[in-house]
């Protein structure tokens, strides 16, 4: 499987050719691997066709708020105690007016049993559109 990125799509923006019976596309995570180097990272398209990339810092969490650290079965030394150990912090968003290029965002869709595949093309920083491939 990988990394892999989160693209998330505002309200206003259309999908050619979106299939009727998957659910709105900006409330799905499309997922991609085409975007400089895949990190779990999240990028938005936004309605005005920019590209915007969310920042963050990670923090500790008290081992008390961990899911596995207060249990009597978890050592200290243990995998498991450190499991839940991290929280991403959001900061903010940062456009990405460099972005000149295609990448694929994908998301499987149960109700047709098929994972539905869109190239999206940037031009200096502005989206220039979307084709189903898939």
């Amino acid at each position: 499987m990988g990394l892999y990125d989160t693209v998330e799509l505002y309200t206003d923006v259309k999908l050619p050719d979106y299939p009727s019976v998957a659910p709105p596309a900006d409330e799905v995570n499309w997922q991609t691997k085409g975007i400089d180097r895949p990190c779990m990272g999240t990028y938005r398209i936004t309605a005005d066709g920019q590209l915007v990339e969310e920042e963050w810092h990670c923090e500790d969490v008290p081992p008390e708020e961990r899911p596995y650290a207060s249990r009597e079965d978890v050592d200290e030394d243990g995998f498991r105690y450190y499991c839940g150990s991290r929280e991403r912090v959001h900061d903010g968003w940062t456009e990405r007016d460099d972005y000149h290029g295609r990448f694929q965002i994908k998301k499987y869709v149960e109700a047709i049993d098929t994972v539905v595949t869109y190239q999206v093309t940037f031009t200096h920083g502005q989206l220039d559109g979307f084709e189903r491939v898939r």
